[in-house]
């Protein structure tokens, strides 16, 4: 049914993951089938979120963190710290909701959706850009402040805990964490990846790969935290191996499937007939909630990154997030949500009848819809988002400049581009690279024997893991910013899939390749390929060219002998 939904809101032009929402609200109806009846599903779709911040651990070092300290720790800091109160005080002095109701909400709405935007940005190759790199940062951030938010629900709702138990129990717990993942955690995952890579199997690369993000997820669940606190722990401690870009590829099929899983079953959640009677009501609260959250975060970021840059990151981060599900889901369940409210704009509206009739049950769809619909429009934000900086700037009176453009990569050191992509590193590997060391060119290589990539590391060699036959290698290390790739691999049809996988990201790559296939050689030139060398053929031609040169030679040299003769005589 989601692949169907997906294929039909395709071809309309609709993201994707409103499919899997439908799919998810159509499968309770239809096969009476519900989120509660299966813990299995439920976790699966967790283990989407897992996989997702274990890639985005991938991207951020350790040192590349120290580096983002501005988008992660300020802009982060500045955008729960702000939201949180700013929504506080909307919904305890407003709205009239209770302490605990007011603190929770206010929570769970500063919170944004890491899967959605994240996927966007990297679908869009914009994680570089200066509105990228502030909302990575700053959804970095929000994860990890997920950990303080759950606790803040536990002493809500058991008042027997004390406050500095809890805070030494879970600091106690932190270290713990820190230390079994980046200490023992780094060499051994990393001893792990070398083993298997040197077993030239992929089925084994896999299976490490899984052990490592879900050991490190369960590790960090059995202290206390969230699966995916330690997922993102276990990435940005293989970011800096050569195999990084080799886990990617191989994780980011399962991340996209069980983050399909976890749409549905947010889609599973939905009371159809409470939507529906509600819809008006919950798209109005959603909307001013967008407007609100756009606007608290822009009042900040405008000083940081300018104006129009500002309301872009506003934009892009101003829905509600998956996290927020466990926070409702959570409170509802330790009855901590209520609205026994004393006055407030919400009673002038409604009416103190109509609200106290409101079950515990309503009370969560009201705010799991809320959610789900801010979540619905933001795909369409991001498709146009753009447009709707302008609406905004225009709705702030604030001058527009429509030739702005906000997509400029970030020129940073560490994200220098590579000019040459060198396939293999055997011996015309190794000459090919050693040739472009003197042009004073960026070279990145791919090798897939660990042995050979562990002798370019010994040499400075910029190279890295992976297999040329997997598309998603070439998707990972942006082969699309690169002038040529040279292929210098010998088997046929690593040539041929290569190639196909390079031109289906991009045509403008100037591809160049060697073989001794005349077949191949064919073929290739049939593409397209900016180059093509026979070895043999090229072989033939200069041992040709030199045995004529040679003939020619001697028969000079003879011509000359025979004249000093005569000359003689």
């Amino acid at each position: 049914m989601a692949v169907v939904s997906g294929i039909v809101l395709n071809r309309l032009k609709i993201p994707a993951i409103i499919g899997y929402i439908v799919t998810g609200t159509l499968t309770t109806y239809i096969f009476g089938f519900r989120l509660e009846d299966s813990v299995d599903l439920n976790e699966a779709a967790e283990l989407g979120i897992v996989f997702l911040m274990f890639m985005i651990g991938l991207d951020f070092s350790f040192k590349k963190i120290t580096q983002m300290k501005q988008e992660v720790l300020l802009f982060g800091g500045l955008q729960i710290g702000i939201s949180i109160g700013a929504f506080f005080a909307i919904c305890y002095f407003l709205l009239r909701f209770d302490f605990n109701t007011s603190i929770i909400i206010a929570s769970a709405v500063s919170l944004s959706s890491t899967a959605i935007v994240l996927k966007h940005l990297n679908e869009i190759n914009a994680t570089r850009t200066p509105y990228g790199t502030a909302s990575v940062g700053i959804l970095v951030f929000q994860d990890i402040a997920v950990i303080p938010i759950l606790l803040i629900i536990k002493l809500l709702s058991d008042t027997s805990l004390s406050l500095g138990e809890m805070l030494l129990s879970t600091g106690l717990s932190a270290v713990a964490v820190l230390l079994l993942l980046i200490l023992p955690g780094r060499f051994l995952a990393k001893i792990a990846l070398r083993s298997s890579a040197k077993m030239k199997t992929d089925e084994t690369f896999v299976g490490t790969v899984f052990l490592i993000v879900l050991g490190s997820a369960y590790l960090s669940k059995h202290f206390g935290f969230s699966l995916s606190l330690g997922a993102f722990l276990a990435g940005m401690i293989i970011s800096n191996s050569p195999f990084k870009y080799q886990v990617a590829s191989v994780l980011v099929y399962f991340r996209d499937l069980l983050l399909g899983v976890f749409f549905i079953t947010i889609g599973m959640q939905v009371d159809v007939i409470f939507a529906a009677k509600y819809f008006v009501v919950v798209l109005i609260l959603c909307v001013l909630m967008i407007l609100g959250k756009t606007l608290v975060m822009f009042a900040f970021l405008s000083f940081f990154r300018g104006v129009r840059t500002g309301i872009r990151i506003a934009l892009s981060l101003s829905q509600i997030g998956e996290f927020s599900f466990a926070i409702f889901l959570l409170a509802s369940q330790h009855k901590i949500l209520n609205l026994q409210l004393d006055g407030g704009i919400l009673s002038l509206v409604f009416g103190q009848e109509f609200l106290a009739k409101l079950t515990p049950h309503d009370i969560y769809q009201f705010l799991t819809l809320m959610v789900i619909f801010s979540m619905v429009a933001t795909p369409f934000i991001l498709e146009r988002l753009d447009a709707c900086t302008d609406f905004m700037l225009r709705l702030l009176k604030i001058p527009t400049r429509s030739h702005y453009k906000d997509n400029a990569l970030n020129t940073s050191k560490e994200e220098v581009l590579n000019d040459v992509i060198v396939c293999g590193y055997g011996l015309l590997g190794k000459k090919v690279v050693q040739f472009l060391e003197d042009s004073n060119l960026n070279v990145l290589v791919i090798e897939s024997n660990y042995d050979r990539v562990k002798d370019a590391q010994k040499n400075g060699i910029p190279i890295v893991y992976g297999n040329i036959t997997d598309k998603m290698i070439f998707k990972e290390i942006e082969v699309q910013n690169s002038t040529a790739v040279i292929l210098c691999v010998e088997s046929t049809n690593a040539i041929s899939q290569a190639c196909h996988h390079i031109m289906d990201i991009s045509h403008h790559i100037r591809i160049i390749a060697q073989t001794k296939d005349d077949n191949l050689e064919e073929m290739l030139k049939g593409m397209g390929l900016y180059g093509v060398v026979n070895n043999h053929q090229e072989s033939a031609v200069i041992l040709s060219n030199l045995a004529l040169k040679a003939i020619a030679e001697r028969k000079e040299t003879m011509g000359e002998e025979d004249a000093n003769e005569k000359t003689s005589s």
